[in-house]
Parts: C-alpha cells; sequence; structure tokens
C-alpha cells in the first residue's frame, strides 16, 4: 500500500482543520488575515456559547427520562471538546506554527537517510491516519438523522490530531537520526555535530511536549467523560438503534483518539533513550578526551526520556498509559451492566 507521506498528511489536516479554525496562523500572517480568523473564532465561540445552554436545558428538562439525559450530555461533551480544542490551538498558536515549520524546513534540507527515517515512521502509521481521514468525513453520515443544524465538532478536531501526531513520529524520528550519526562518526568535528544534533531534538520534544500535551489533556478528558455517560446509556436496553449507532461511533472515535496521541509517544520516549544505547554499544576506546567528554554529555541528557505529559495532570503519554484507561474503561461499563442486571 502507498504510503502517505509526511507533506500530504499536514496538507489534508490543514484543509480539515481549517474548517473549524484550529489550524495556527503564521506569525507574519497579514492583519486582515488575523482579523479574519479572530471575527470567525469569536463567531464560533458565540454559536458554542448559544447552543450549549440550549443542550444543558433539554438534558434538564429531560431528567426523568433518564435515558434522554444521558444522550444529551453525550452530545454536549462533544461540543464542550471542540470549545476545549479550539482554546488549546489558540493558546499554543505560535508554538505549534514554529514546530510545523521546522518540521517542514528539515525536511527540505533532509538527505536521504533522514528522510528514510521518517518515512520508516510515516510507513509505520499510514494506514491509520488514511483510516482517520477516512472516518473524519464519514462521521457525519452517523448523524444523517438528526437535525441539519447540530454541530460536528469530530471530523476537524481528529483531523488536527493528525498534524500532532505526525509532528511527535517526527520527534522520535530525530532521535533515530541522531543514532545513526553517533553510529558513523570518527572524528570529533562529527562528534560534536551528533552532540548538537541531539540537543536540537531535545529542544523540539520539550516544546512538542508542552503542546502535545495539553491537547492530549483535552483528548483524554472528553474520553473520559464519554465513557461515564456512554456507560450508563449502555445499560438501558431500549433504545433507537440509530441513538446506539451515534454512541458506538462516538466512543469508538475516543478510543482511536486518544490511541492516536499515545503510540507515536510512547516511540518518541524509547527513540530519546536509544542515544545511549547507541552510545554505549559504540567503540569509543582510543579516542580523543574532547570526544568522550561529547559522548557522555549525550549520555547524560540521553538518561532523561522524552515524554509527553502534563505535570500534576497527565501521566506520561504512552501505551500502557493508553491500555490503563482501555481496561479502566472496560471495567467501569462491565460494573454498570452488572449492577442493572441485578
Amino acid at each position: 500500500m502507498k504510503t502517505m507521506s509526511v507533506d500530504t498528511s499536514l496538507r489534508l489536516a490543514r484543509i480539515l482543520s481549517t474548517l473549524i479554525l484550529l489550524w495556527p496562523l503564521a506569525p507574519d500572517a497579514k492583519r486582515t488575515e488575523v482579523i479574519k480568523r479572530r471575527c470567525l473564532t469569536l463567531l464560533s465561540i458565540a454559536h458554542i456559547g448559544v447552543t450549549f445552554p440550549t443542550m444543558i436545558r433539554g438534558t434538564l428538562e429531560n431528567m426523568e427520562n433518564r435515558l434522554d439525559m444521558f444522550l444529551g450530555s453525550t452530545d454536549m461533551i462533544g461540543v464542550g471538546s471542540l470549545l476545549l480544542y479550539i482554546s488549546i490551538c489558540y493558546i499554543e498558536e505560535t508554538r505549534l506554527h514554529g514546530l510545523i515549520t521546522e518540521m517542514t524546513s528539515f525536511m527540505k534540507e533532509a538527505n536521504d537517510e533522514e528522510l528514510a527515517a521518517i518515512q520508516f515512521y510515516m510507513k509505520k502509521c499510514s494506514v491509520l491516519h488514511i483510516g482517520t481521514f477516512m472516518v473524519a468525513l464519514s462521521i457525519p453520515l452517523s448523524y444523517i438523522f438528526s437535525p441539519l443544524i447540530q454541530d460536528q465538532p469530530l471530523p476537524g478536531a481528529i483531523c488536527m490530531t493528525v498534524a500532532f501526531v505526525v509532528l511527535t513520529w517526527f520527534g522520535a524520528a530525530r532521535f533515530d537520526m541522531v543514532c545513526m550519526d553517533i553510529n558513523k562518526a570518527t572524528t570529533e568535528a562529527e562528534m560534536k555535530k551528533c552532540a548538537v544534533k541531539h540537543q536540537e531534538s531535545i529542544d523540539f520534544a520539550n516544546r512538542l511536549g508542552t503542546t502535545v500535551g495539553r491537547m492530549a489533556f483535552g483528548v483524554a478528558i472528553s474520553n473520559l467523560l464519554g465513557v461515564m455517560f456512554g456507560g450508563v446509556v449502555i445499560t438501558y436496553r431500549k433504545f433507537d438503534s440509530i441513538d446506539f449507532f451515534k454512541l458506538m461511533i462516538f466512543m469508538m472515535i475516543a478510543t482511536i483518539h486518544l490511541f492516536l496521541y499515545a503510540w507515536p509517544a510512547d516511540y518518541l520516549a524509547q527513540s530519546s533513550q536509544r542515544v545511549a544505547e547507541s552510545i554505549l554499544h559504540g567503540e569509543w576506546v582510543g579516542k580523543s578526551p574532547r570526544m568522550h567528554s561529547s559522548l557522555l554529555l549525550m549520555m547524560q541528557r540521553a538518561n532523561d526520556k522524552a515524554i509527553i505529559k502534563v505535570d500534576g495532570v497527565l501521566p506520561p503519554l504512552n501505551l500502557e498509559m493508553f491500555g490503563s484507561g482501555l481496561s479502566t474503561s472496560f471495567s467501569y461499563i462491565a460494573t454498570l451492566l452488572a449492577i442493572f442486571d441485578e
């Protein structure tokens, strides 16, 4: 199967995420573009501000019918998530644009070996990215029987996620490039270049961790709330098949959404530690003291894994965290089913 390139992934993500104002503006954007974006953002927030109280009122009016109340709550989560994503992208706009610009500039100047390292990761996740775009475009069909004015926040949000994910894969690839350079280094000058590249990779990962961590936290919160309310709805035996289908789609997408962050974040942490392993397994006996100094400096830096987290709120994002959350979700739903069966 043909691999989806970085440029193609970013282009599709930009087209679809721009529709809901998630794609960052360039710092040197024209004043008219900035004013236009700010006006559209305010209009979008105003629309959500009008829609949200109506949804809350409808949910409260259906408190006697618990099924309708919890179904309304899941719809509120989708709209609330969109507001959260817009806020995070607005706050991180400058940093996010800087990361994307740095990645695209790097790829223009990369040699064949560096491009191959990036394409290795893109090939690994190409099928998932293509599936993500297809699902994002098909989600509105699940709401075909809903009112036409209903908000559809997920498609654009998921497509913007691809941009965050590609940045994370790129961060992991940069550490792999450092490992390749270390294995080929034979002189002090080459080793010094490796140390500089390693520090640049760490700086990129640190900036990436802040931006991606905040968005992943927003995804984790919406995922948690979706499971809480959706789990209660599943315990009901009688409700419309359309509502059940919508609920299953919502919970499935919420799970995939979090996985899209956890998978590359896990690779990022592993690849950052492989730098120390590459140095440890190298043949450095008889090399100059300056080369040894550069090697020790890189080993000290590599001892701290490049992880994505939000201090005090979100634990290190990786596949273990995702698996733990998924297991807890299934246990929660199984417990609810057992309680309601009694």
